[in-house]
């Protein structure tokens, strides 16, 4: 019984050790969240030269086929469009950054913004920088939101943005910061 727990403590141990110093080139997710056909991701990234960095990946997702039996899916396959937003390099700008598209959303409709962004490049990596656009919009029916324009292979995507999912994420990052502070 003793090698047995002695052998998950270690365990436990070599995992909270990994957490805290993963390797470049990967993705740390904090959390990741969905609403319709989009998906929001906050992570952090370090890049291969050691940079560090919290992005918001804003993905929409687009089904292409779905083989379904009694409403339950079996497979689907489909493509997502994503881009990273970059929140900051420290916990405090990535909450600045989440306000701030709080007070972006107080503006009128039409209001427009560019936000640096990296493109993912596939099998969770980032690639080269570029821009988003991002504009206040009014739906029909479902309030303001931020929709964001990116470049994704040939084509323009968009993903948008609510600001439930904003408070969704601010508050999965203040669920992070008490389980695991940052120093």
């Amino acid at each position: 019984m003793k090698k047995v727990l002695f052998a998950l403590s270690l365990t436990l141990i070599t995992a909270i050790s990994f957490a805290q110093n993963f390797p470049a080139g990967m993705r740390n997710e904090i959390t990741s969240i969905e609403q319709d056909d989009e998906q929001y991701t906050l992570f952090s990234y370090k890049d291969e030269d050691g940079t560090f960095g919290y992005y918001l990946g804003l993905g929409h997702v687009i089904p292409l086929l779905e083989i379904a039996k009694d409403d339950v899916a079996f497979a689907s396959l489909s493509h997502q469009d994503e881009t990273c937003i970059f929140l900051g390099s420290t916990v405090e700008e990535v909450y600045a950054s989440l306000d701030g598209f709080l007070e972006l959303l107080e503006n009128a409709p039409g209001t427009t913004k560019e936000f640096p962004c990296r493109l993912s490049s596939g099998a969770e990596r980032l690639g080269g920088s570029g821009t988003a656009a991002c504009m206040v919009v009014k739906r029909f029916l479902q309030g303001k939101r931020l929709s964001f324009l990116f470049k994704s292979g040939n084509r323009t995507a968009q993903a948008d943005l609510t600001k439930s999912g904003i408070k969704s994420l601010r508050w999965s990052m203040d669920i992070e910061q008490k389980l695991r502070p940052q120093k």
